[in-house]
């Protein structure tokens, strides 16, 4: 792993913990906001995987994601849906001040962003496979 992807996993474990204080203490909007961006540093982590630089711009970082994982694989799927409903989330929050959000709005991004984490911390420090199935089961013959 990469000392970037590193930086951002930590990035993203901060944001989660900040965003479980901010629930704890009735700050709903502000914790789903914080949510949200503990998942965008995932998803840069793991576009750091396939690419030496990313976008700036949050749509774009959704975008360059689904490309290059939730639209390519099934075990990513949910993720790339998990990201763009907490960007509408978090602008909601951050911008609409009528409706506020609830304690079960917040468990529900922190949880996404918790298992969009380990899924990432999973996939980036799996080792790689040194022999395909048809090198294994050649060697046996």
């Amino acid at each position: 792993m990469k000392s970037e992807q590193k930086q951002r996993l930590l990035n993203a474990k901060e944001n989660i913990k900040a965003a479980q204080l901010l629930a704890h203490s009735h700050f709903y909007d502000i914790a789903i906001s914080r949510s949200y961006y503990a998942m965008l540093y995932v998803a840069e982590a793991l576009l750091l995987e396939e690419a030496t630089a990313i976008p700036t711009q949050q749509e774009a970082i959704s975008s360059l994601f689904a490309e290059k994982f939730s639209e390519k694989s099934p075990l990513f799927q949910p993720y790339g849906i998990y990201l763009n409903n907490g960007l509408e989330a978090r602008l909601r929050a951050d911008y609409c001040h009528g409706e506020k959000a609830t304690l079960a709005e917040a468990k529900q991004h922190i949880n996404r962003a918790k298992a969009f984490l380990d899924l990432a911390k999973h996939y980036l420090s799996a080792e790689p496979v040194a022999m395909g199935r048809a090198d294994v089961m050649a060697s046996r013959v």
